[in-house]
């Protein structure tokens, strides 16, 4: 008896649990000789073997999940159906386990298929709008660029001034169209180049130019949207904006495999709350984490797992 549950057992683990369940029946008509076999869950039958009648309930007598045909007659075939009939009710909630996890994968399943179709799709509008969006630019840009060649005539200094100023305004608007509206270029990024952008001196009186110390012997990859690390750089410059010096330090850390920026600006200057979450927020999003120290200057030290294993995608 307990080899056959063992076996019946063994049976539901590698194929599952309705493969238990039949061989169960089968079992039960092997070893009480009768000729048909049902398995119940209430008033419901869960699966059936041999000759069954033709009706929902169970046989007359019968007080478990599992109903022989015809009847038990002797003692040792009675507690064949016993035993098998204190064993069925963990295999009917394992089978119903598994058939709730299928719905729920197939649920899954069509949510993904749902979301997929509307990325789709949300790619498909913003390659249109980025489309319509550059198309006036380049109007401008050629009729800009015929001016200033002459084409329509010379024009004075003021108007040379407009012309540049409309070509540089051009210049950014498209640079913003591609930043929002290209798709994601999956892989890694140099982050040098947006630290670069990020703190490049800007003149005005009193404004010191901040030192900033790259790695100059190989590139910096790091995972996470390219929007997020510009925004990080910009509001990290933001922050240190006013101050009379800025050092910015970007290499490896003392753990290995880590890297560290670090941003330090003297005087120290109290760091507003609301751009304190915006960094924390950003360096999380970005796998990062961030530590602000105000004594005795502002010290602003992100650090993050390298990802040196993988190279960095092509130059365009």
């Amino acid at each position: 008896m307990e080899t056959t549950l063992t076996a019946v057992a063994e049976q539901a683990l590698r194929g599952g649990t309705r493969a238990g369940l039949e061989a169960l029946l089968k079992a039960s008509l092997r070893l009480t000789g009768a000729t048909g076999a049902a398995l119940y869950e209430g008033r419901a039958c869960v699966m059936k073997l041999g000759n069954v009648p033709a009706r929902r309930a169970q046989a007359p007598g019968s007080k478990g999940v599992l109903s022989v045909w015809p009847a038990p007659l002797t003692t040792s075939q009675r507690n064949v159906v016993a035993r098998f009939n204190a064993f069925a009710p963990a295999l009917l909630q394992a089978h119903a386990r598994e058939v709730a996890r299928g719905a729920s994968q197939a649920r899954l399943l069509e949510a993904k298929q749902r979301l997929e179709r509307a990325v789709a799709a949300q790619d498909k509008r913003r390659s249109r709008a980025a489309h319509d969006l550059r198309t006036p630019l380049m109007v401008i840009k050629g009729y800009v660029d015929m001016m200033r060649k002459g084409t329509a005539g010379p024009f004075g200094a003021q108007a040379q001034r407009y012309l540049e100023r409309i070509t540089k305004v051009a210049a950014d608007q498209k640079d913003l169209i591609d930043r929002r509206l290209s798709p994601p270029v999956p892989g890694l990024e140099d982050l040098r180049p947006v630290l670069e952008r990020a703190f490049a001196p800007t003149p005005g009186p009193g404004r010191a130019e901040p030192t900033v110390m790259l790695p100059t012997d190989r590139a910096v990859p790091v995972r996470g949207a390219r929007a997020d690390w510009e925004l990080l750089a910009r509001t990290l410059a933001k922050a240190t904006a006013r101050a009379m010096a800025v050092d910015v330090h970007l290499g490896p850390d003392t753990e290995p495999g880590q890297w560290l920026l670090r941003v330090r600006a003297c005087p120290a200057e109290a760091l507003p709350a609301r751009t304190g979450a915006v960094l924390q927020q950003l360096a999380g999003r970005l796998g990062a984490t961030l530590t602000v120290a105000l004594e005795p200057r502002l010290d602003l030290t992100l650090r993050w797992l390298g990802d040196d294993a993988f190279p960095l995608p092509a130059q365009r």
